[in-house]
């Protein structure tokens, strides 16, 4: 019977979405029932009135001029304090409804749960939450979570919404479900950023997090996706993905707190074992950035500019992550002069090294394809800066050598039939820019040119010069 009845409720709210159920009213006129109603403090139709004159007062509600008492959102009188974050001047649900709002499931639940009285309730999430934290001293922690998560549920937005999510996560905690544990700490930082527990929640995240990450990383083999169909203190799927999803709530929620810095490091080296070296690149560059006091400032440095090495690959791609990483080397060597030991100088040494004859590979690359399209006074402007950057080097010789080759070459292609082509009109683009005259060369030099000092308007209105 309790089910039919459920039912027609949940189709009722689904059909009729915006109008509200009224008792019929009796022994009057319809003009006499709308004043009836209008009157009526608390009303809906009331608060519609004197919304707009509502104030808010911090941690008790709206104040409406000329009434007693507090008010929530919807103009409801309450008489406990609620939380500031939860009262809006416009009703979000509403506003938030959409197009279709009596197919909003949210919507219907709430209804349901209000018309089965389960709606909010001060005192009933009260008695639960002290029910809570009786079973939780008893080590009942299951049972706990049951009664801290039913709080939450029926007084939510509140101070003790907030106590009850985190004493949900910590019954999950000690009763060892991490997930279940992780995901009432995440409610909590989403529903109550401000919330006095923030710390405690925070060093929680990380600490499941770090056993995540140290079970994953210490298995050697996984099955597809890292399903554990019966595992209890790690997610069913993807172990380390879901570490580095803490991580990222403990960067987002606390970027000023002292574990932000050692999230982002975190999650680098996940997508670095990993072999994701663009992911770890940017949070080591993350780091670099928006942390510059963090101790992991070295390891940033260090393990991004190998990151950016790992990146490029080969003189035939972008040689983008080759460049930045000369640019990192270099700022590595000059940031941490004073404490690098020998074996980091050494390492850094070696990197430079590895550098440079990536950046001669791509160089002799690029003249072997400017000499291959006839090119020539390209290819010798890469040859000339091989030979000249370390003369010494086995690439520096090559490139002496084949410009011993290609040295009396045209440096441009002859162009086919050109006094044909020259018949046809040019691009209106080249044509343009072949307009331009050339500058003398005697112009550009001090002793060459002319200076053009404007003295101000002549009485003809034109500007003298001398």
């Amino acid at each position: 019977m309790l089910r039919k009845t459920l039912l027609a409720l949940a189709l009722t709210s689904l059909v009729t979405p915006v109008v509200a159920w009224e008792i019929p009213f009796f022994g009057g006129s319809e003009d006499e029932a709308a004043a009836d109603k209008g009157d009526r403090v608390g009303g809906r139709d009331w608060w519609r009135k004197h919304k707009k004159q509502a104030i808010i007062v911090p941690g008790k509600g709206y104040e409406v001029p000329g009434f007693d008492g507090y008010f929530d959102g919807n103009g409801v009188p309450i008489a406990a304090s609620v939380d500031e974050q939860t009262i809006h001047l416009d009703n979000k649900l509403e506003r938030e409804k959409g197009l279709l709002p009596g197919l909003d499931p949210k919507t219907a639940v709430t209804r349901v749960r209000a018309a089965a009285g389960y709606g909010p309730d001060q005192q009933t999430a009260e008695t639960l939450f002290k029910e809570g934290v009786a079973l939780f001293e008893e080590g009942k922690y299951d049972p706990a979570a049951v009664k801290f998560e039913a709080a939450a549920n029926r007084w939510p937005g509140t101070e003790l919404a907030s106590k009850s999510l985190f004493n949900l996560g910590e019954s999950y905690y000690f009763a060892d479900k991490y997930k279940d544990a992780s995901d009432a700490y995440v409610q909590l930082l989403d529903k109550h950023p401000s919330t006095p527990k923030l710390d405690a929640t925070i060093e929680r995240l990380w600490k499941i997090a770090q056993y995540w990450e140290q079970t994953y990383f210490g298995e050697s083999w996984h099955a597809p996706l890292d399903y554990r169909p019966f595992a209890q203190t790690v997610p069913t799927l993807d172990t380390v993905g879901h570490a580095v999803r803490l991580y990222d709530a403990i960067r987002l929620n606390d970027p000023t707190g002292p574990r932000a810095d050692d999230a982002i490091m975190a999650t680098a080296e996940v997508y670095r074992r990993r072999n994701r070296f663009a992911d770890a690149d940017y949070h080591y560059s993350l780091l670099r950035h928006e942390y510059p006091r963090s101790e992991h400032q070295f390891e940033a440095h260090l393990l991004g500019l190998q990151a950016k090495m790992l990146l490029y690959h080969g003189p035939e791609y972008d040689s983008s992550p080759l460049l930045d990483a000369k640019r990192l080397e270099e700022l590595t060597r000059i940031n941490f002069s004073g404490r690098l030991t020998d074996e980091q100088r050494n390492q850094l040494t070696e990197m430079r090294a590895q550098i440079a004859r990536a950046i001669e590979e791509r160089d002799l690359q690029m003249a072997a394809y400017y000499e291959g399209t006839e090119h020539i006074a390209a290819a010798k402007y890469y040859l000339n800066r091989v030979a000249k950057k370390n003369p010494d080097s086995p690439a520096a010789e090559q490139a002496r050598t084949k410009l011993a080759e290609i040295q009396g070459l045209p440096d441009s292609p002859e162009v086919p039939m050109e006094w044909l082509v020259n018949l046809f009109p040019e691009n209106k683009q080249y044509e343009s820019i072949n307009s331009v005259q050339e500058i003398p060369a005697a112009t550009l030099s001090p002793d060459g040119g002319q200076t053009m000092i404007a003295e101000g308007p002549a009485p003809g209105g034109e500007t003298t010069t001398r």
